[in-house]
């Protein structure tokens, strides 16, 4: 059961980092599916997530855009000899598309239907992962966000591993004052074997990984959008990445 990562996941963007939770990202559907479902997945979407140095995708945001209902209506002119609106083309059924906003929505452009994450992974990997693909799903969902100005892949994947690490930050700290019930039952795989890493020396290695990571999009991505967040913090950082303006 994934709810009470993504909970601890949602406090963090509102009380940690401060971003406002856009439309419906609180009731995102999170999923734990086997690699199989996950690469189906994965497949359906895109190779948007593949390129890291890790060893495989772990974590998906799915997202659809349009622009609210699409409804037809014929293309019409105005006739002056019969003073009436006349319909074009009436041989080859010549239409536009009218669309109507879906009002419920910060953006009736874009909406986020399920996050997936991978199964059998230890627990705070598994919140790292997710906060991960809500900051995806916080992007897609932003009321500035224009699938038609797509965000270049090392820009968007870095500022999403940056988060990752954020928060892997985060957990070290609350766990450090104690503050670990949430995360008690919350995945399978979380790290209580005397014989095996402790999970505050899982988190590190998982911080190191972001860290290390020599691959374009999620690697350089994370060290380019670290730097802009020790200099402009993450609200103004992401808001830049998806409008373009409000930096000096």
């Amino acid at each position: 059961d994934a709810k009470p990562l993504w909970a601890l996941v949602v406090r963090f963007f509102e009380d940690v980092l401060g971003l406002t939770l856009w439309g419906t990202m609180r009731d995102t559907p999170v999923l734990v599916v086997g690699f199989d479902a996950l690469n189906d997945q994965l497949q359906s979407a895109g190779g948007a997530h593949s390129g890291s140095s890790q060893i495989m995708t772990r974590g998906l945001c799915l997202s659809e855009h349009q622009s609210g209902r699409r409804i037809p209506v014929q293309r019409m002119h105005y006739d002056q000899d019969s003073g009436r609106f006349c319909a074009d083309g009436v041989e080859e059924m010549g239409f536009t598309q009218f669309q109507v906003p879906d009002p419920s929505k910060t953006n009736p452009n874009s909406s986020v239907t399920a996050i997936l994450c991978l199964s059998g992974l230890p627990s705070d990997l598994t919140a790292s992962i997710l906060a991960h693909e809500a900051t995806h799903a916080w992007i897609k969902l932003h009321p500035s966000f224009d699938v038609r100005r797509p965000i270049p892949l090392q820009v968007e994947e870095g500022c999403c591993q940056l988060v990752a690490y954020l928060f892997l930050q985060y957990l070290d700290s609350i766990k450090a004052e104690g503050d670990s019930s949430s995360l008690s039952a919350a995945a399978p795989g979380s790290s209580t074997d005397a014989a095996g890493p402790t999970d505050k020396k899982l988190r590190q290695y998982f911080k190191f990984s972001i860290e290390t990571d020599e691959s374009d999009a999620y690697g350089i991505g994370y060290r380019a959008a670290a730097k802009a967040y020790a200099a402009i913090g993450i609200e103004d950082l992401l808001n830049f990445v998806i409008t373009g303006i409000g930096i000096e």
